[in-house]
């Protein structure tokens, strides 16, 4: 019987190459809670469904520039830069959007050296390798 595949809002089960903007949605709400304890809400102004909407598209264009896996980062750079206060208990994605940007780049970079990283291990698996057949020859 195959595997069910998670729902996309259950980002603990999916995998990060299958996310999408719900799944960031439900990434941010439940991290909201985590981190300061209460219910996450778009930011900006207007009717609350003309801001999650908002805050979607927002998402779907830094999903579509910069991946699931720069994206996350970048998600998770901002919370643990952001100092919560009275009046703006947590961090809404526009926020981080909109004036957090400079953690894009770290994200990237961070991205970049994980990347580099994973290439040489295999390199180095593959040297290793290939002097064991030597030997065994």
């Amino acid at each position: 019987m195959p595997r069910k595949q998670p729902k996309t809002a259950d980002w603990r089960n999916l995998p990060l190459a299958d996310w999408n903007c719900t799944t960031f949605t439900a990434y941010l709400e439940d991290r909201t809670r985590e981190l300061y304890g209460v219910e996450y809400l778009p930011g900006g102004g207007g009717a609350k469904n003309v801001r999650w909407s908002r805050e979607k598209g927002m998402m779907k264009q830094a999903q579509t520039k910069y991946g699931n896996t720069v994206l996350r980062k970048f998600i998770d750079l901002c919370h643990a830069e952001y100092r919560p206060n009275a009046k703006y208990p947590f961090v809404h994605f526009t926020l981080m959007y909109s004036h957090m940007d400079r953690n894009f780049a770290k994200a990237q970079a961070a991205e970049t050296r994980g990347k580099k990283a994973e290439a040489q291990a295999e390199k180095a698996a593959e040297s290793l390798t290939d002097k064991n057949v030597l030997d065994w020859l």
